[in-house]
């Protein structure tokens, strides 16, 4: 998505680059007002429900940014930009900590290690389907009919969409005790006590 939204906007939308770089900002704000509450998410609702709803969300996000058009109001594709931040920073999050649940201390270096060379092979990744989308979205926008600018860009958000639901798929699939271990325990609100 931060691949493919500022040439979306650049490209088919005609934005200059400074208000293509400012609306993608809002992505990032997102990112980084869903991150306090991640961990009490995870601790309330636990991993399994938490991947579901953040993927799905995902989904949905990326979805919705195929029908952004000339006239969408600015107000709305904010607030899709935030949630698509907040929904992919919360299945990052969990993706991230759950990844571990099974790695015992003495092998958590090399685990740390490797985690963090798959994630940089996934970026560079990500990028590169975004890429091939885009491009096989040229045709397929002309065979639909969809050849305004925009067209090969909505068909590529809609096959990123079609390829996140494997996440979603995944997700439903995880134990409804996955990451039990590491999970911390909910905090019990214990009743008042009765006046003496």
């Amino acid at each position: 998505m931060p691949f493919l939204l500022p040439l979306f906007f650049q490209d088919a939308l005609g934005w200059s680059p400074v208000q293509a770089g400012a609306i993608v900002l809002t992505l990032f704000v997102g990112n980084l007002v869903i991150k306090p509450a991640t961990t009490p998410l995870l601790v309330r609702w636990g991993f399994r429900r938490v991947l579901i709803a953040s993927t799905a969300g995902a989904v949905l996000s990326m979805v919705l940014a195929a029908f952004i058009a000339p006239l969408t109001p600015i107000a709305f594709v904010v607030v899709l930009l935030v949630f698509s931040g907040m929904t992919r920073s919360t299945g990052f999050t969990a993706y991230n900590t759950i990844a571990f649940a099974d790695v015992p201390a003495e092998e958590m270096t090399a685990a740390n290690t490797l985690a963090s060379t798959v994630q940089q092979i996934a970026a560079g990744l990500g990028v590169a389907v975004g890429a091939v989308a885009l491009r096989f979205g040229e045709p397929l926008a002309a065979w639909t009919g969809l050849q305004e600018p925009a067209g090969a860009y909505r068909i590529a958000f809609v096959l990123i969409a079609v390829l996140a639901l494997g996440s979603v798929v995944e997700a439903v699939r995880l134990s409804p005790a996955a990451g039990d271990n590491i999970r911390p325990p909910r905090r019990r609100v214990s009743a008042p006590s009765a006046p003496r």
